[in-house]
């Protein structure tokens, strides 16, 4: 029996889901017959009920029935695929652009095994310009919004947007608050005036029109219109010097240097000032990469490679597909006017209809063969080839870095993914833990996790490393917790034992999972009739008696130091910042009730927490603001904190 339900997803269009209530029910074979001649995504599912792939098609019944026919045996890819298929299910949407975006949405969420996909959403930095105010700021943002501001970018350099930022509030000294000016009132100057760094708007020394003036310049330094701006510059600079404002021309002069220093920095790759971004697929081995140019009215603004490991299974418009939805779909990256690829496919007209479905501005894209536009097809090849080398060179010894940790501390797994634990506290005031991660020996933010300690009081970084695996590793949703290859802990035997304890009762198969603890000891050394302590450091392994020294300089030893010290870094920056807060933590705050308004009448009135401890109902009734539940409140909290006399 099949069921239909009606479910949203990310949009008002009502999709209908068809799946088997029971899939023992029915075969996959006689469940491939019911499949809709109509536009949807399907799911391949394993025999552990596991989404293993998800795609889209124009006719669900053609394309996922061809996957089964005899001649696609052939490709490796499909191949590869096809024995792990137990279970089909499919979406039928209205149209293929829904399709699209319930696609990649869905991949998002599953991360299938044989869906190629990169690991994070890829955000550049933009400048901002506000023109929607009348006094204009200029920021550096990551996301965009529907602010009617104007934004120009990408920039993968940061280091470089940085520095012509720098330049930029130097020498057009735009304004920084974020308060609203809309001519009504003035305000102080702040220290941006002093330093003069601004031009004080918000005191209205600086008329909107001049202000205006000001802002265009540095719209058109944005905007890659450099020629026009020098011009324009280089006759204002000559009219001051005439009329003898040798001030003002000189302050002229130094934007002129400072556009300069911007202009050098910049490289002209095509006569038509148009926004385009240009990919190209490199491949190399099982590695591959896709190249980016993102050209900014006809300058080369900045560049991006994407690298895949183990990219022999997906083909070129598998990895195209999986930067368009990093950049384009989830990364809110404004889109270009022109987007040049390698070569042609129906996917990428469907994004076409999708992208100009989202944008006012028309996108095209385009698949040229010759002339200027082949010719940056070419160049992105070119760094892509370039790129892929180092790439590959830089895997293949992070890859010999980790076979060695693997060899040399005798490990079940190769140390693709390691989760480090570290404790932090001072004399058991506000304890708290961090949790980073490593994978393919590069650190892994997006999963870094800090937790306060809940269940412990005082110094015990025994129980407190207990609680925390446990809260880590516990089952959710009645689903295991994915383990990760090891488990690194800042601390000896009895840190490591605490993890280990904490995962056997949870009844995890620590057959799958490694787990090591990096720890400091002290030593003796003599040399030459004197006896000098030393540090060195060793490793220390569950149900293992002797602990492992390493040799100073070893990649081990280097390998485990550095995740070691960054859990240590992430421990220390929470609880550094829960001290600051605690700090400024007044009591009053813990009074049900009152709020910052009754805070401040109550300090007002009475100065110090003593005070308050002190007054009496009749008192506080005399003060305006407080309600009976207030006061009940405050007499209930005074009776609380009041020390008992002896």
């Amino acid at each position: 029996m099949i069921k239909t339900f009606n479910i949203l997803v990310n949009s008002p269009i009502i999709f209908f889901l068809n799946r088997l209530s029971d899939p023992t029910e029915m075969s996959l074979e006689d469940k491939l017959k019911l499949l809709p001649h109509q536009p949807g995504v399907y799911k391949f599912l394993s025999k552990n009920n596991e989404i293993i792939y998800i795609g889209k098609s124009k006719k669900l019944n053609h394309r996922v029935r061809n996957y089964f026919n005899p001649s696609q045996k052939t490709d490796p890819r499909i191949e590869n695929l096809l024995p792990h298929i137990a279970d089909v299910e499919w979406i039928v949407t209205l149209n293929e652009i829904e399709a699209f975006i319930l696609e990649d949405h869905l991949i998002k969420i599953h991360k299938p095994k044989y869906n190629s996909q990169l690991k994070d959403d890829k955000t550049y930095p933009y400048f901002k310009l506000t023109i929607n105010e009348l006094y204009p700021r200029l920021t550096l943002v990551r996301e965009k919004e529907r602010d009617y501001s104007l934004y120009f970018g990408p920039y993968v350099a940061v280091t470089q947007v940085r520095s012509a930022w720098r330049i930029i509030k130097k020498t057009f000294p735009l304004r920084q608050s974020k308060m609203i000016l809309d001519g009504s009132k003035t305000y102080r100057p702040c220290l941006n005036y002093q330093l003069k760094r601004c031009f004080a708007p918000c005191a209205g020394l600086i008329t909107p029109l001049e202000y205006k003036k000001i802002v265009d310049k540095v719209r058109q330094i944005l905007k890659g219109n450099f020629d026009d701006l020098l011009q324009q510059l280089k006759k204002e600079m000559l009219e001051k010097s005439q009329a003898l404002l040798f001030e003002d021309a000189a302050k002229i002069r130094d934007q002129i240097r400072a556009l300069s220093a911007i202009i050098q920095k910049q490289r002209i790759v095509s006569k038509q000032k148009i926004d385009r971004d240009v990919f190209a697929v490199v491949r190399q081995g099982g590695f591959a990469g896709i190249q980016i140019l993102f050209i900014r009215a006809g300058i080369l603004l900045s560049d991006d490679f994407l690298f895949f490991r183990k990219a022999e299974r997906f083909t070129d418009l598998e990895l195209l597909r999986s930067a368009f939805s990093r950049l384009y779909i989830s990364g809110g990256n404004p889109l270009p006017r022109e987007i040049l690829l390698p070569f042609e496919d129906e996917e990428f007209n469907i994004f076409e209809q999708y992208a100009n479905r989202e944008k006012p501005a028309k996108l095209r894209l385009l698949f040229p063969s010759r002339g200027e536009k082949k010719a940056l097809l070419d160049l992105a090849r070119k760094n892509g080839e370039q790129n892929i080398l180092v790439k590959i060179q830089s895997s293949k010894d992070d890859e010999l870095i980790l076979n060695e940790v693997k060899s040399t501390l005798n490990l079940k797994n190769l140390p693709m993914r390691v989760e480090c634990f570290d404790i932090s506290n001072t004399s058991g005031i506000s304890s708290v833990a961090s949790m980073v991660v490593w994978e393919n020996n590069k650190p892994f933010k997006k999963d870094y996790r800090r937790y306060k300690i809940r269940h412990v009081k005082g110094i015990n970084d025994f129980l407190s490393m207990e609680e925390v695996m446990g809260r880590r590793y516990r089952p959710k949703e009645g689903k295991p917790a994915i383990l990760p290859d090891l488990i690194l802990i800042d601390g000896g035997k009895g840190q490591v034992s605490s993890a280990l304890r904490a995962l056997r009762e949870l009844k995890l198969d620590l057959r799958k999972v490694d787990l090591l603890g990096l720890a400091k000891g002290k030593s003796e050394k003599r040399k030459e009739g004197f006896i000098q302590d030393f540090d060195f450091e060793y490793v220390v392994k569950p149900n293992r008696k002797n602990e492992i020294r390493l040799k100073k300089n070893s990649d081990c030893l280097h390998f485990l130091q550095k995740i070691r010290d960054e859990a240590h870094r992430f421990a220390i920056e929470y609880h550094r910042k829960l001290r600051t807060k605690n700090a400024f933590h007044s009591l009053l705050e813990d009074i049900p009730g009152i709020g910052p308004t009754k805070r401040k009448l109550l300090l007002k009135e009475f100065q110090t927490m003593d005070n308050i401890y002190k007054t009496d109902r009749d008192k506080l009734k005399m003060i305006k603001g407080l309600s009976k539940k207030d006061l009940d409140n405050i007499e209930q909290f005074i009776q609380a904190q009041k020390p008992v006399s002896d």
